[in-house]
């Protein structure tokens, strides 16, 4: 198991529209990390990491900042 894959929180849920509940993890950003590595470690797009994050700056993640992945 690698550094990165050690760094993730907790399994919580969370309500999506229509009442669903949606399962996600929260991710701890380390050195060396990208938005593009993390997509593909987790398997999901660039883009719904930026919506669910909120990211106003793609190219901009720093060290410590949490991320919800949605799974």
């Amino acid at each position: 198991m690698s550094d990165n894959m050690k760094e993730v929180q907790a399994n919580e849920l969370e309500q999506a529209a229509g009442g669903a509940a949606r399962q996600y993890i929260v991710y701890t950003v380390q050195k060396g990390d990208t938005l593009g590595k993390i997509a593909r470690i987790y398997g999901v797009s660039i883009d719904d990491l930026v919506r669910w994050n909120n990211i106003p700056n793609p190219d901009l993640i720093v060290v410590g900042q949490r991320l919800k992945i949605y799974v």
